[in-house]
């Protein structure tokens, strides 16, 4: 696996680990059919056993036999990055200095933070 693969490994298995990301939110992007054209048949082969074994199939189920190093061994690179995309964003939406207003109609930015009355005027000079 590539150093790029491992690295998202990685990020998922600690945002499973942490409880960051979710088993549903990795399907949610790694659907049945994305599993079913990209992961090997000896990995379909476990998650199927899992399900058979565990009486049912869910969302933890099938990560936890896949695990986050096959997943992103196989998954293609935009599912994994859409799954690690969208928990970042809710992350950041909830973060204090994420929030647009109070509700007192002053804004909320971060300190040092650019606004747009403190950019420059820029004029072009055609010579």
């Amino acid at each position: 696996m590539d150093k790029r693969r491992k690295w998202l490994a990685h990020v998922l298995e600690e945002g499973l680990r942490t409880g960051v990301i979710d088993p549903p939110d990795i399907l949610r992007h790694a659907t049945p059919a994305v599993l079913a054209t990209d992961l090997p048949p000896a990995l379909v082969a476990r998650v199927l056993q899992a399900g058979i074994d565990g009486h049912g199939f869910d969302a933890h189920v099938v990560v936890e036999s896949l695990g986050a190093e096959a997943i992103a061994e196989h998954i293609p690179l935009p599912v994994i990055w859409a799954c690690i995309h969208e928990t970042a964003s809710v992350i950041t939406a909830e973060h204090p200095l994420s929030q647009r207003g109070r509700g007192d109609g002053t804004e909320v930015s971060a300190p040092g933070a650019v606004q747009p009355d403190d950019v420059p005027d820029i004029e072009v000079l055609e010579g």
